[in-house]
C-alpha cells in the first residue's frame, strides 16, 4: 500500500492520502516525503505555495534546494506537509459528489479567515504544529456538521 500511495503522490491524490491507513502515513513520514511531491501538494490556488510553506514553517530556500536536488523532506517537515495535504483531502471527502465545487480554492479561503471557533485566529496560523493541524481539522469537521465547539 505504501508503494501504491507513494506512486500516486505525483498525481496529487489528496483523497488517497486522507483515507490512507495511519501506518502508511507514518511510514511516509519516517521515510520523508519527496520534495517534488510536497511542491505539488502545496500548490493550492489562490493560497499559493509560498504562503503554504510559510504556514508550515518550511524555509523557502531550503525547500527549493531539496526540490532541485530531488531530495526528501525531514520527518518533521513531512509530517506537517502530509497534515496539510490531508486537510485538502478532508474537504474533498466532505463535498464528494458536489459537481463543480473546488475544494482547494474553498479551503484556501477558509484557512485565511479568522474563525470565532478558534478565538478569532486564522486556521492557517495554526498549521505549523501537529496540534494546530488537528485542531483545524476538528474545527472544519464541526463547521460542516454545524456543531462549533
Amino acid at each position: 500500500m505504501t508503494e501504491t500511495l507513494t506512486r500516486t503522490t505525483a498525481g496529487v491524490s489528496y483523497g488517497k492520502l486522507y483515507k490512507a491507513p495511519v501506518m502508511v502515513r507514518i511510514d511516509m513520514i519516517k521515510k520523508g516525503v519527496r520534495a517534488t511531491d510536497a511542491r505539488q501538494w502545496l500548490d493550492i490556488e489562490p493560497l499559493g505555495r509560498g504562503a503554504a510553506l510559510k504556514a508550515l514553517d518550511l524555509p523557502l530556500a531550503t525547500f527549493n534546494r531539496k526540490v532541485k536536488e530531488g531530495g526528501r523532506l525531514s520527518p518533521a517537515e513531512s509530517e506537517r506537509v502530509i497534515g496539510f495535504a490531508r486537510l485538502v483531502g478532508q474537504v474533498e471527502a466532505m463535498v464528494e459528489g458536489a459537481p463543480g465545487f473546488d475544494a482547494r480554492a474553498w479551503l484556501a479561503g477558509w484557512l485565511t479567515q479568522p474563525l470565532p471557533a478558534l478565538g478569532h485566529a486564522r486556521p492557517i496560523d495554526l498549521m505549523d504544529t501537529m496540534e494546530g493541524q488537528s485542531l483545524v481539522a476538528r474545527t472544519l469537521e464541526q463547521a460542516v456538521s454545524g456543531a462549533y465547539a
